[in-house]
């Protein structure tokens, strides 16, 4: 027979799951005004004054120890409240939880912070909920200041900071306290490159010592570079759940079915090279570390041109400027139509070509070779990465136009396809 603390010591080596998430629902009661809430309260048993709205309804997944899994999901879908369950920060409707080991989770900026208390107040506040002693509060607490870099102002009221500051501190303190689950939702959007880039190499040390990752992101790229697997959250229910390239690529034929925006023909007749059209922070430049400084599109032989002929060769020709080393660095382009579909989008990371980012001024090359595309007008977007991909280090949106020729009328769509007919007559 075994002794019980032998059979815990089994049991554990069979059971491979970190969080088991079994029919997980939470459903909300809208009410349309403040006098129905007290209508219910007095006369609910007869009739329902409320709506009920379904944010989560039959969740069902496990997440294996050691995996780092990606949940993707258009705003709504539910993985914010799906992440608030599992942390334990808010209760289910119906379903059942069940989580192995010490989570800790960098949710929406500033949650679970006093913005009364100093930072140094909140960091045991934080570690006492996650169950810490106030003995290894401290001595985590050098670690803690020394990450998060924010100074004297460890030492003021966090409704002083600024959100940079913010994500910093949180972020400290959720990956100084060795728990077995780290969660992440979209807080490293926020902050400057530099601390982006010092975040994500801690996030691959915990990949490396086989600690359980739950990554949120709209940023379907970082997903498919970061993560084992994917979640895809559809309206509060697992769409789908698997394969990250696969899953993620219907995921960004899904999103880009529900956004159509054209591209203006008569606005890009001149075809000159241009800034993004919008400020998003995709766009802006971000100097630190990369800075693209243009592009040009060229034949074989060198030739600077806008208008390029069937089966031609198109070079696009990217100079940058590199001002501080981080090791290897991704450079992708991607063409795109006239309905801003992606015709073609690749990288140096995925042809295995990683770039060292020695600093100093560089061109990078990148030849099209017989190029199939039909008449029409296309546009060029670029972009450097961090060797993940989840840090952008300049990104650049139709940043270059050109129009495709054809001498002859052969085909009709984006793109011709090589191809040979055959007959065979029946006797």
């Amino acid at each position: 027979m075994f002794g019980s603390k032998r059979l815990r010591v089994v049991l554990q080596m069979y059971y491979d799951n970190a969080i088991e998430v079994a029919n997980l629902s939470k459903v909300y009661k809208i009410y349309s005004n403040p006098k129905d809430r007290l209508k219910q309260f007095i006369f609910g048993g007869d009739k329902n004054y409320y709506t009920e709205f379904w944010a989560l309804r039959n969740v069902t997944f496990n997440v294996e120890k050691g995996k780092t899994v990606g949940i993707i999901g258009k705003n709504g879908s539910g993985k914010s409240t799906l992440l608030q369950i599992i942390t334990q920060t808010l209760q289910s409707s119906e379903g059942k939880l069940k989580v192995e080991g010490r989570i800790s989770a960098l949710l929406e900026l500033g949650s679970g912070f006093n913005p009364e208390y100093t930072g140094r107040e909140n960091v045991y506040m934080n570690g006492s909920i996650m169950g810490l002693s106030e003995k290894e509060i401290k001595a985590k607490m050098s670690e803690i200041e020394e990450f998060a870099e924010i100074g004297e102002f460890i030492d003021q009221p966090v409704k002083l900071y600024s959100s940079g500051m913010f994500v910093r501190l949180a972020f400290a303190c959720a990956i100084n306290v060795d728990p077995d689950i780290l969660i992440v939702d979209e807080a490293l959007a926020v902050g400057d490159m530099q601390f982006q880039l010092k975040c994500i190499d801690k996030m691959k040390q915990f990949k490396e010592e086989g600690k359980t990752i739950l990554f949120v992101s709209h940023d379907t790229y970082s997903i498919k570079n970061f993560c084992d697997e994917v979640i895809w959250l559809k309206d509060g229910q697992v769409f789908k759940q698997g394969d990250v390239l696969s899953i993620t690529n219907e995921y960004e034929e899904f999103m880009k079915s529900k956004v159509y925006k054209p591209i203006s023909t008569t606005a890009r007749e001149d075809l000159q090279p241009k800034e993004a059209e919008n400020d998003s922070e995709l766009n802006k430049p971000r100097n630190e570390v990369l800075s693209i400084d243009g592009i040009r599109l060229t034949d074989k032989e060198g030739v600077e041109k806008k208008e390029f002929q069937l089966k031609e060769d198109l070079i696009v020709n990217i100079d940058y400027t590199v001002y501080k080393s981080i090791g290897k660095i991704v450079a992708g382009i991607a063409i795109i139509d006239q309905q801003d579909q992606y015709i073609c989008g690749i990288n140096t990371k995925l042809d295995n070509y990683l770039l060292d980012s020695k600093p100093g001024k560089h061109t990078l090359k990148c030849r099209y070779k017989d190029i199939l595309l039909l008449p029409g007008i296309f546009s060029v977007d670029i972009g450097f990465f961090e060797n993940s991909g989840m840090v952008r280090l300049d990104y650049k949106s139709k940043y270059a136009f050109f129009r495709m020729l054809s001498a002859e009328y052969i085909a009709e769509g984006v793109t011709y396809l090589e191809h040979e007919w055959t007959y065979e007559e029946e006797y």
